[in-house]
């Protein structure tokens, strides 16, 4: 994200205006952890609090987090002090791998994808084929794919085409789980996608 997306996210963790918080882990870390791949390197762009990555160190993966929010880095520092936190564009793939020591073995991706403009998607394709290494994958909680997409976001309505064609031929589409409710607070249904780069 830049200075010219119209969301201020950073304000929004200031005020707690953070309904797409679920306070813990998305249950696909736990449930699937093992459709990642052998525990490695790991990133998740925008993570907020950090809450999935949190989740990801706990499955064995060292876990970096690029986000705008100052405020949501200092939650996390205080909560979660395995996961490693920077503070800065999630876009900009020289400041990824600056944070990260170089490519990662996963992408994760929750509310990151669906938070930006459509026509920004493209650039989430640009960012993992700079940072995933061959081999190594991205996955995404899939959500929310049941919402209106004549709805304006954030959250933009996201369905994993969306995903297969911001990633282009590099990635291959190695496991999606059927649509399922993941909390009574999001209105809208998740589904699990995994890509595989070539």
């Amino acid at each position: 994200m830049t200075v010219n997306d119209p969301t201020d996210w950073d304000t929004a963790y200031v005020r707690g205006t953070t309904g797409w918080d679920l306070g813990a882990p998305l249950a696909y870390i736990e449930e699937n952890a093992a459709l990642f791949g052998e525990p490695g390197t790991a990133f998740a762009p925008g993570a907020g609090r950090g809450h999935d990555a949190a989740g990801l160190a706990a499955a064995g993966w060292r876990t970096t987090v690029v986000d705008l929010s100052p405020t949501a880095a200092a939650y996390a520092a205080e909560h979660y002090p395995d996961v490693t936190y920077a503070v800065g564009d999630a876009l900009d793939a020289d400041v990824v791998l600056a944070a990260t020591g170089g490519p990662v073995d996963l992408m994760w991706d929750h509310t990151f994808f669906c938070a930006l403009p459509p026509d920004w998607r493209g650039r989430v394709g640009d960012l993992a084929r700079a940072v995933v290494r061959p081999g190594g994958r991205v996955a995404s909680g899939v959500f929310p794919i049941d919402r209106p997409s004549e709805e304006p976001g954030p959250p933009w309505t996201y369905v994993p085409e969306d995903m297969t064609r911001a990633l282009g031929p590099d990635f291959d589409l190695v496991h999606l789980s059927g649509p399922r409710r993941l909390n009574a607070r999001l209105p809208w249904s998740h589904r699990l996608g995994i890509w595989q780069r070539r």
